[in-house]
């Protein structure tokens, strides 16, 4: 099983990176990641046993069931139906308060490829693809919250 985890400091409060993280009328704003999101079997809210589908730009499909949410501070995923090539996907992205104007932010991602594509290079391919996606949203998120969370004068 592949990991990557990314981290950044992000110059706003806790509460509000974690409310921007996990609001999906705000995520297309700074998530390079999603085409289209959408909660499932009615859900009005992300909460634990939630499932959501999500198509990334690429054309990525994946059905994820949130494990943990924990506001402020964590948000988990497992993946329900995936791509053909992924056995198993988590995620989870983790906030910790540094002060009362700065939030510490470490998104992680374990990727598992089915047996059948070679394992190891297949492993290899996801860990850098993924990589790319959690770097670009993380600092996605940083760059929103920072320019959002400016005290009006």
């Amino acid at each position: 099983m592949a990991r990557v985890e990314f981290q950044a400091n992000i110059q706003a409060p806790i509460e509000f990176v974690y409310q921007v993280s996990q609001d999906y009328a705000v995520r297309y704003d700074w998530d390079p990641f999603p085409d289209n999101i959408a909660l499932l079997n009615g859900a009005q809210r992300i909460e634990k046993g939630v499932c959501v589908a999500v198509t990334a730009k690429s054309g990525l499909y994946m059905e994820v069931e949130f494990v943990q949410v924990m506001p402020p501070t964590t948000a988990a995923i497992t993946m329900k139906k995936g791509p053909a090539v992924l056995q198993g996907f988590s995620g989870s992205w983790v906030f910790k308060s540094i002060s009362p104007t700065e939030t510490h932010a470490k998104f992680i991602y374990s990727i598992k490829t089915k047996w059948w594509s070679i394992p190891l290079l297949s492993e290899v391919i996801a860990s850098r693809y993924f990589s790319k996606v959690i770097q670009s949203r993380l600092n996605g998120l940083k760059t929103y919250c920072e320019a959002k969370n400016k005290p009006i004068i």
